[in-house]
């Protein structure tokens, strides 16, 4: 049975840093990041073909004229109908998955007779977040910063319907209790 750690939640939240650093401390060798995914796939599939692929999880909305939440989740919903496709490839029995398009909904995609997930749904507070936000303006052409209102709203459902959420605050908290869910559920 393949296991798979599912990290979540909005933009800048520190996703990639966490599953990094848990990969290391876990000894798991495989972390997907669904960004990379989503820049690797825009390279073979057209604008035309899926223009959700060339959007951002908070402007999404904007692209049929759809709520904030109704349009996180068409993107959400593509994307991760392609990392889903990928996941199935890898033989490695643990990965770890990290993405903004993680949700409840992606994880009701997966056959808990084949895969045993965990996902925990990453969140910080407003002003650590608007801090972050202004630190990787600096080396992002984003404007997490500009849309934080809705990417409260996103955050607001991720929160809402995630089962297991964490708050980000300082890495090592953050790992502990992320490893204590890793060993009462999967067992690792």
């Amino acid at each position: 049975m393949k296991k798979i750690i599912f990290l979540g939640g909005v933009p800048g939240v520190g996703k990639t840093t966490i599953a990094y650093s848990l990969a290391l401390k876990l000894k798991i060798d495989k972390v997907i990041s669904i960004d990379s995914v989503k820049q690797i796939l825009m390279n073979f599939i057209s604008k035309e073909k899926e223009p959700y692929l060339y959007t951002t999880t908070h402007e999404s909305y904007l692209l049929e004229n759809k709520s904030i939440i109704e349009g996180y989740l068409k993107h959400s919903k593509i994307i991760n109908s392609y990392v889903c496709k990928i996941i199935e490839k890898f033989k490695d029995n643990i990965l770890i998955i990290e993405g903004a398009t993680v949700n409840t909904e992606m994880i009701d995609l997966f056959d808990n007779t084949k895969y045993k997930v965990l996902y925990i749904n990453l969140y910080t507070n407003e002003n650590e977040l608007q801090k972050r936000y202004k630190e990787k303006s600096k080396i992002r052409k984003g404007k997490w910063v500009n849309n934080l209102e809705i990417i409260k709203k996103i955050d607001i459902y991720l929160r809402k319907n995630g089962k297991i959420n964490i708050e980000n605050s300082k890495l090592n908290l953050t790992i502990e209790r992320i490893e204590k869910y890793v060993k009462e559920i999967l067992y690792l």
